[in-house]
């Protein structure tokens, strides 16, 4: 009969993990902190100092675990191990900490691209100084995995259990309680005891009283056999029956085939890991066979996944996104290559490969930053070129436009200067941070959405009004006016008691309607008829019109609205102009 856990026992094992980890325990301390510290108040001047501080913690975390991993395993002083994780733990600091203020997708990506990478090496780190046993590795990395599951686990149920707890005493003893001190916990359950229990679960590398001994749980076998292998297999019917098509009727592959055939291939390779300690034996024929043919079953695939991708670089040069699916599907080939080749393949060959590739795609000339940023601007330079000589037309124009989206978007407006010939002083002299449209049309060209399809009657046309402003440096005189705020077509405004005037809580609500936005305020709904105002308004009939501030005003029994327009595009069909998108400023104004 199992007994439940006395307090001394798990004040033993917490001590004992402390104990073993450390700098791992002080890192998702520190991390917890700071996340609290966000919590409390998001708007505080610190705010960078916190997130960078947070993901800092997030990957020392998981860099000191590979290193004790490692220096548990190969049995060395434990001062090195420290002096080792502080070193490496600076540069990972530093590399995050080197971001800019607002985090760009960029960025974001390589932050990402490091944690995963880092999570790999934990799974073979304490494999490095060893010999290795395919069977410890194994059963090392399904008791990492499940101890992953059970810590999710416990941290979720623990976290509902005290939050319906608080909430019971909240109601029914009208005890006042924060709301933020639902965050303190979650990030504390998340933070500290997560992070704690699951360490508690981490196997032992090398220690001979506790030997990692091959386990194999026949939920794990049932859930392969009955549940994931059907899976692939009928990913794997799909996607050869769709190369069979393509190769008979001599058509392109689709763009998002390529996420398809590596979605087949990574969870293809997981139930070959998931399979491998059983498909040896007697009576599971449907592994076995699986675990024959797999990797060669794959080998026409791949032909399917480089024409796929190469195509679309060949058509609009590199992006971080393509570049990592051809960096994944060249590591899937190395895979599928080595695998095939060994007659004893090891199997930390996979999360070591792609580990390595993963930090090579972080920096460096051959990163994906650098590579999809040189791509770009060579497509960018050849167009500024050609447009020397001709007239770019409505694809090319498109296809420009989608380039400075890239640039400006991840690189800003300064990068395009040296190819430009001066087209753009006068413009970051008015704006720092200009737009895609206000780019192209200082150029010369006419900024082409990529989903906007070209017009097939002569008597359609586009109109583009965007208001050439700083939003970053702009300083407005709003006297007489109580509240502003930006809403728009794509962006429902919900502001629910968000703002407090002469001691009167203010709700504010915007809903889409044909004519355009219906603006509550409170009990009170105020309709903003913007189509009819911008077909009445000639100073929007221009194809790219830019520059002059166009306003709107509205008046209610209880409201004066003053409407500026930011940015409006659609469609000219004849007389009447449709409304794909628009944002507006408002400013209210209560009447007493």
């Amino acid at each position: 009969m199992s007994k439940f856990p006395s307090l001394q026992n798990v004040i033993n094992a917490t001590q004992k993990t402390i104990l073993r980890f450390p700098l791992e325990t002080i890192t998702a301390i520190c991390g917890t902190i700071c996340a609290i510290l966000l919590v409390e108040d998001e708007n505080r001047e610190s705010k960078e100092l916190l997130m960078k501080t947070i993901m800092s913690s997030l990957l020392c975390l998981v860099l000191f675990l590979s290193i004790s991993l490692f220096f548990e395993a190969s049995k060395k002083n434990t001062i090195i191990r420290f002096l080792t994780s502080l070193a490496l733990g600076s540069i990972a600091i530093a590399f995050v900490f080197s971001f800019k203020k607002d985090i760009t997708e960029v960025e974001m990506q390589q932050f990402l691209t490091f944690a995963i990478s880092l999570h790999l090496l934990v799974s073979f780190a304490g494999f490095i100084p060893k010999k290795y046993n395919q069977d410890e590795f194994w059963e090392f990395n399904k008791q990492l995995f499940l101890r992953i599951l059970t810590a999710g686990l416990y941290s979720a149920v623990l976290y509902l259990g005290l939050t319906l707890a608080i909430t019971a005493i909240k109601e029914l003893f009208s005890v006042e309680i924060d709301g933020k001190f639902y965050g303190y916990l979650f990030f504390t359950i998340a933070g500290i005891f997560n992070t704690i229990f699951f360490l508690n679960g981490v196997p032992e590398i090398g220690n001979k009283e506790f030997s990692l001994k091959l386990s194999y749980p026949n939920g794990l076998k049932n859930f392969t056999q009955y549940v994931l292998l059907p899976l692939i297999s009928l990913y794997l019917v799909i996607l050869i029956c769709y190369e069979t098509k393509i190769l008979i009727t001599l058509s392109l592959p689709v763009g998002w085939v390529s996420y398809l055939v590596l979605a087949f291939a990574v969870f293809g390779i997981l139930s070959f890991l998931l399979v491998l300690p059983i498909a040896t034996q007697t009576g599971n024929l449907w592994m076995r066979t699986f675990n024959r043919w797999f990797y060669y079953l794959l080998v026409p695939l791949l032909g399917l996944l480089f024409w796929a991708i190469l195509y679309r670089i060949h058509l609009y040069g590199f992006t971080h996104e393509r570049y990592y699916v051809l960096l994944l599907s060249i590591w899937l080939t190395i895979v599928v290559v080595y695998f095939i080749i060994q007659k004893q393949p090891k199997i930390k060959f996979i999360p070591i490969s792609m580990c390595i590739a993963g930090l090579l795609s972080i920096v460096g000339p051959q990163s994906a930053d650098s590579i999809s940023k040189n791509s770009q601007l060579a497509r960018f330079e050849s167009y500024m070129q050609k447009t020397e000589k001709v007239k770019l037309s409505f694809e090319q124009e498109q296809d420009l436009s989608s380039i400075v989206d890239f640039l400006e978007k991840n690189y800003t407006a300064k990068i395009l200067v040296p190819y430009t010939k001066d087209k753009l002083t006068s413009l970051l002299k008015k704006d720092k941070n200009p737009d895609s449209s206000q780019i192209m049309k200082a150029l010369g060209f006419q900024y082409r959405d990529s989903y906007r399809k070209r017009e097939r009657e002569e008597n359609d046309n586009e109109f583009y009004y965007n208001l050439y402003k700083n939003e970053q440096q702009s300083i407005e005189n709003i006297h007489g006016y109580d509240m502003s705020f930006s809403i728009g077509n794509n962006n429902d405004l919900e502001c629910k008691e968000c703002i407090n005037i002469n001691n009167t809580n203010y709700s504010v609500l915007s809903s889409k309607k044909d004519y355009g936005l219906d603006l509550q305020i409170n009990q009170d709904t105020i309709p903003l008829k913007i189509v009819d105002f911008v077909n009445a308004n000639p100073a929007f009939d221009q194809s790219d019109n830019s520059g002059g501030k166009i306003i709107q005003k509205i008046e209610s029994p209880k409201y004066s609205i003053l409407i500026t327009y930011i940015t409006v595009s659609g469609e000219i069909k004849g007389r009447k102009k449709t409304l794909d998108r628009y944002q507006i400023k408002v400013l209210v104004d209560i009447k007493t």
